[in-house]
This record gives structure tokens, C-alpha cells and sequence, in this order.
């Protein structure tokens, strides 16, 4: 598109002045021009319970910019068939809260997923045989399809058996940059921790490669504690592996260790001690430089156990990389850490007693979310007092963050059978948690045109609207950043496949318009969906899906809104 000559941000704000669009007179975040006050929640945040998942939340992954996929095991849920069978998995509608209930024949007790380059999603393993009113065929080497869509025509695709080389409960699941996805780990069968002649040492591919089933040694060495071990696709095309208190640096191509890292101090931070993990934003700025974070735990398999109060952060670039241990504020087993909209992190969910399991094992929730702020200087990265909540997320909650900024948080179910009624029950409930960045401005960037598929180092332009949010024309340049963010498949304190990439760009001279540079090669961004952000001083416009694939016709799956 042809550029204006910039005479002075003022003009480009008068020029837009009678340009409002409907994204901004229908988002619940924007105020009227003329409020000039300041939100009570622009400190806090918002906490709001708005609808119901009809099935125990045990799995979740972001479909599209309208529905959530929710996946739990095979057991009694509110959902029901007109048959009278439980229902174990639904497409969560964003717009309406509400769900349609999904046939599935495999159960998906503690599986793993991630979406391949052609755009479907992969649900992978399982658990036993389940009989009477929630039917299910066993779900250890079981692979499952899912197609999204924006209507009510999607359904699963079941490979019921015999398709992944090991029975495969509590695995992990990374999306590569080959575009297809790396399973690894897991037991024969559940357990309340892993055992020797139960572990699965080892990792495959789907769809499946040529090398078939590789054993890896690091499962055998970080017994017991290694049942959904954290994984990352690091920038130079290796993995980050990390399970208990030991983590390497690994070359799937070649099948060897590239390096050992040092333990992570204190407590292991794998199932059933379970801590999280987040890989902290990759930025151009630095040369998408790596840093792992890891949070939280419990110090022992015990119900009494005091849950980890600590954090360690290491520097994958760094010469002789060391973990650097910082406070959690507060006692948490079982969090989950998201990347919002804005690229810090938010700690949610989680308990300050116990370990992870059923019926007793885990208590006194922790109700009170933190944000934590990456580039900030050590002791100055958490943000409290933030809206809370009084529902118990514990074993087995899961968080999302969404295109509109907000966080979908849902599950909780520590009691099996499930029970409504139990001291911490069997959760059906959604909250919505709307953290400050939403509130801290009467407008938000509005953003349009954005193309559905680029390929890798494309330059691709958008438009943009700033306006009410430019106040000095000289550092307005600074203020603008683009992030592109994959929200990946929540369990068990687990975000497999989580990434946010930081977009090089340039604004036009008369502020409207964005060129963007997509992510320079797939280990950056590996192939399939992300949500694109065009954040103003930290306030971020509403995401658009986006896909970045290494050529167009990669991606299969049907486009229409």
C-alpha cells in the first residue's frame, strides 16, 4: 500500500478519529473516548466464572480464535449421549460458553497432544479399558486425529491400537520443525509414580519415522521422577529435556547428547512432584537467545508434603550455563505457567500441600495468580495482589491463554471416582481472568488484514490502529512490539509445544500499517498456528490466528471464519 508522509502523530490520531471500528465498540475491554479514568482493575486484573466445560478438564488445546478442545478421561461427567453415556471429551464454544459433547472410543486418561504442519490435532496414549456407563477400549498406543473447525462438523479420527511402538501413559509431546511431532517417554500402565519395569525409556515420531522407537538413557537415569518430562524445540533445531532434576541439551537427528546441564537445586520438579516449566520468549533483539524457567513442586510423595516455594531460571546461551534460583512467592505444587498476550508469564493454579494424584494426596489451594516478568531485574519480577479466585484448581486444572488476552482456566478433579461433593470436587466450572494489561488504557491497538498463512522470513503487512493510546510521538516507535504466541496443550501443569516469538517490523510513516517479518526458519517457530499480538506499551490488540508453514499448501485444514 502506498505511505502518507508522517508529519507528526497527532495528525495520524485526527486523521483516524472518526475511524472506530466494531472490534473496538464490541470489546468488553475498551471504554468510551471520553473515560479518562482509571480502571479499578488495571492494578488487579478481573477473575469471572462464566460457563461450564460438561467434562472434567483434565487435557485442553485452543482450536481456533472460537472453540477449546476438552479432553478427560473415561469416567462419569455432567456431559452425557441421549444413550446415557458420559461424554469424556467436548468443543468449548468461546463465544457462547457452551460445549457439544464428542463421541471417543479410546481412553484418553493422561495422554499428550500437539498439532502437526497440515494444521490437525494429535492426541496421543492413554489408559486402561473402562466398562459400564463411560465405555471406553483401552488408550496405551492409541493415536487420535482432530481436524478443527468453526462449526459443529469436526470429530475424532481413532487409530485405536498397535500405531505407537509402546503403551504410552503420562507421555510428553513437542511439535518439531520438521513439522511433525516427537513422543517421548511414559509408562506401561498408571501408577502412582514410575517403576523400572514399567518405564519406557525411549522416544518415537508421528506420523512415524524410518528409526522407528530410540531409546534415551536420560529416562532410565532420572528415575522415578520423569513421567511427563518437559521438552522445548530449542532455535538451533535441538532439544531442551528436562525431567526430576536433570536436564540436556539433545540432537534427535543424530540421536546424542549435544550437553549435560547442570541439576536444578532442591526438590525434583517432575510427576508426581510435579513443578512447571516455561521456555521465556524468544526475541529477535538477542538473537533468540534461550532461557528455561522452571517453578514450584513438592519436597516428597508424602500427603502433608510442604509444595516448593522456588524457581530456577538457566541461560541456555551462557558459556558454562547455571541454574540461578529466585523466589515463587508462594508454596505451589502443580502450577501452570502461561505466556499471556504480552509475553510475561502468569502462575495459576496449583495447591501448597501434598503431591500430584487422587483422593487426598493434594491440599490447601493456592487461590491467588502471580505474574512473572522476564526482562525485569532479579527481585523485582513478580506482580502480586491480583484478582483471585475461590475455586480450587488442583490435580488436574488447566489454563489457556486466548486470542482477546483473557486466561480460560478450568478442571480440577483429585477424587476418583468423580464426586461433586467431595471437600475439593470435581470441577465443571470456567473463570476467565482478565489481567491488568487490559485495563490500562480506554483503547487497545486494533488490528486488520492480517493474511492466514505466511511462510518462514516472508515480510507480510498489516493494518493498525493506535488510536487513544499514542501520547508522545517521539518514543511511539519504541512502544510497538509483535509477538506471536502458541498457547499449546494444557495438562497436568504441562503447556507441551508453548512458544512465544517476538516479529521483527517497521511501521509505515503514517501509522497505519505494520510490515512484519514472519519467524526466520521452523526451530524459531515450528510449523502450524500461533495468535498475532500488536502490543502498545505493553497493552496487546486482539490475537489472529496466524499460520506459519514452509510453504502454503503445507497446511490442509479448512480456512473459513
Amino acid at each position: 500500500m502506498k505511505s502518507i508522509s508522517f508529519i507528526s502523530i497527532i495528525t495520524a490520531v485526527g486523521f483516524l478519529s472518526n475511524t472506530i471500528s466494531a472490534q473496538h465498540d464490541e470489546s468488553p475491554f475498551n471504554w468510551p473516548d471520553s473515560q479518562n479514568a482509571i480502571s479499578p482493575f488495571a492494578k488487579s486484573g478481573k477473575m469471572e466464572q462464566i460457563g461450564r466445560t460438561g467434562v472434567a478438564a483434565m487435557h485442553a488445546v485452543l482450536l481456533n480464535e472460537k472453540s477449546i478442545l476438552v479432553i478427560d478421561k473415561a469416567e462419569w461427567n455432567e456431559a452425557q449421549f441421549d444413550s446415557g453415556q458420559s461424554a469424556f471429551s467436548v468443543q468449548y464454544d468461546l463465544d457462547t460458553n457452551t460445549y457439544r459433547p464428542l463421541p471417543l472410543e479410546t481412553n484418553t486418561f493422561c495422554s499428550a497432544g500437539g498439532f502437526l504442519s497440515n494444521g490437525s490435532f494429535i492426541s496421543t496414549g492413554g489408559g486402561e479399558k473402562r466398562g459400564r456407563n463411560w465405555k471406553a477400549e483401552p488408550g496405551w498406543q492409541s493415536i487420535r486425529h482432530f481436524t478443527p473447525c468453526t462449526d459443529s462438523s469436526c470429530y475424532w479420527e481413532e487409530y485405536k491400537t498397535g500405531k505407537m511402538t509402546e503403551n504410552r501413559w503420562y507421555p510428553t509431546v513437542e511439535q518439531l520443525p520438521e513439522g511433525d511431532l516427537f513422543i517421548i517417554g511414559g509408562s506401561t500402565k498408571g501408577a502412582a509414580v514410575n517403576r523400572p519395569e514399567i518405564n519406557v525409556p525411549s522416544y518415537e515420531f508421528w506420523p512415524p519415522r524410518a528409526e522407528g522407537e530410540v531409546h534415551l538413557k536420560f529416562l532410565n537415569d532420572t528415575m522415578p521422577y520423569n513421567l511427563y518430562p518437559f521438552v522445548f524445540t530449542l532455535p538451533d533445531g535441538n532439544l531442551f529435556i528436562f525431567a526430576n532434576r536433570d536436564s540436556i541439551i539433545y540432537d534427535y537427528k543424530n540421536q546424542k547428547v549435544v550437553k549435560k546441564l547442570p541439576k536444578i537445586p532442591g526438590n525434583p520438579r517432575s510427576y508426581p512432584l510435579t513443578g512447571g516449566a516455561v521456555m521465556l520468549p524468544l526475541d529477535p533483539k538477542n538473537n533468540y537467545n534461550v532461557e528455561i524457567l522452571i517453578c514450584g513442586g513438592s519436597e516428597r510423595m508424602k500427603n502433608n508434603a510442604a509444595a516448593d516455594n522456588t524457581c530456577g531460571r538457566i541461560n541456555l546461551g551462557d558459556k558454562k550455563p547455571q541454574w540461578k534460583m529466585e523466589t515463587f512467592v508462594h508454596k505451589r505444587l502443580m502450577p501452570d505457567g502461561l505466556i499471556m498476550a504480552d509475553g510475561n508469564i502468569l502462575w495459576i493454579n496449583g495447591c501448597q500441600r501434598g503431591w500430584a494424584g487422587y483422593n487426598g494426596r493434594n491440599h490447601d489451594p493456592t487461590f491467588d495468580p502471580l505474574i512473572y516478568t522476564p526482562t525485569a531485574s532479579a527481585g523485582h519480577r513478580w506482580t502480586r495482589n491480583l484478582a483471585n479466585t475461590d475455586i480450587a484448581r488442583m490435580y488436574h486444572s488447566v489454563a489457556l491463554t486466548l486470542p482477546d488476552g483473557r486466561i480460560w482456566i478450568a478442571g480440577s478433579n483429585n477424587v476418583d471416582p468423580p464426586d461433586i461433593n467431595a471437600e475439593y470436587p470435581t470441577e465443571f466450572r470456567v473463570e476467565y481472568f482478565s489481567p491488568p494489561y487490559l485495563f490500562k488504557t480506554a483503547t487497545r491497538p486494533l488490528v486488520s488484514h492480517v493474511p492466514r498463512v505466511v511462510t518462514y522470513g516472508e515480510t507480510f503487512e498489516v493494518l493498525i490502529n493506535l488510536e487513544g493510546l499514542v501520547t508522545d510521538a517521539a518514543e511511539a516507535a519504541s512502544k510497538i512490539r509483535v509477538g506471536l504466541l502458541r498457547p499449546g496443550f494444557s495438562t497436568h501443569s504441562m503447556h507441551m509445544s508453548q512458544r512465544y516469538v517476538f516479529l521483527e517490523h517497521e511501521v509505515s510513516e503514517d501509522w497505519q500499517s505494520l510490515k512484519i517479518v514472519a519467524p526466520p526458519h521452523a526451530a524459531i517457530f515450528p510449523p502450524g498456528s500461533g495468535n498475532l499480538y500488536v502490543l502498545y506499551d505493553g497493552v496487546p490488540s486482539v490475537g489472529v490466528e496466524i499460520f506459519v508453514e514452509e510453504q502454503i499448501s503445507d497446511l490442509k485444514i479448512k480456512l473459513s471464519k
